[in-house]
């Protein structure tokens, strides 16, 4: 390839990228987060205790798309708090159901509930949904478990809350879920090398990473938007 044609393909990109740029400035898109910070969306529980995954009801209210990222993080003082399971942007004046898994096993899911977003969960959390599929049962439930092990440092407490009630949802047993709970330990430690002491102070999910991180993130999410991926 000569000067010229590299020159011209370097033209080209850079037309693309100055274009979507401007078309994605005009057409303006915002984070759940942000959006509800500025009063134009809203997220509402949808599923009884002991549903896995849990679904909510987001609305967007404003003017710009609203794009809702798995890990993002859900908390309500009067339900558990949940985190996102799948990618999906919501375009002005309608409304989603979102799927989520529990992040409080301890809690119960009140539908109606209205959930705020905060911050988004840890790397190994984001690793656990995005290798599960949320619509297949068996693979929804271990990433529930694994989750919950992880928010618990590995001592999950199968009598109370969103656990005691996925026991009665399933038509299961305390007994069976203890075991499974103790496999998806296991397997846990081993998909992230974790021993038992790491596994314990494992328990925050709120995302540490720095801001330049984050900068990145939404650079990569303007590009796929830009893509259509």
């Amino acid at each position: 390839m000569n000067i010229r044609a590299i020159i011209l393909v370097l033209l080209v990109v850079v037309f693309a990228v100055s274009m979507g740029a401007i078309n994605f400035a005009s057409l303006g898109s915002a984070d759940l987060e942000q959006a509800q910070a500025e009063g134009n969306a809203g997220v509402i529980q949808n599923t009884e205790a002991g549903t896995v995954p849990h679904t909510v009801t987001i609305t967007n209210n404003g003017t710009q798309n609203v794009k809702v990222n798995q890990g993002q993080l859900l908390e309500s003082p009067d339900s558990q708090d949940l985190v996102v399971a799948e990618n999906v942007t919501i375009t002005p004046g309608t409304n989603s159901t979102v799927k989520a898994y529990c992040t409080e096993p301890s809690q119960k899911a009140a539908p109606g509930s209205s959930l705020i977003a905060n911050q988004t969960a840890n790397t190994l959390v984001l690793t656990i949904i995005q290798a599960s599929a949320p619509s297949d049962a068996a693979s929804a439930r271990q990433a529930q478990l694994k989750i919950w092990n992880l928010k618990t440092g590995g001592e999950v407490d199968p009598y109370t809350g969103e656990a005691a009630a996925l026991v009665q949802t399933s038509k299961s047993s305390y007994y069976q879920l203890q075991q499974d709970l103790s496999t998806a330990r296991d397997n846990l430690s081993s998909q992230f090398n974790l021993n038992n002491e790491t596994l314990k102070n494992m328990q925050n999910l709120v995302d540490t990473r720095d801001g330049f991180t984050r900068w990145l993130e939404s650079v990569e999410n303007w590009l796929n938007q830009l893509i259509g991926a």
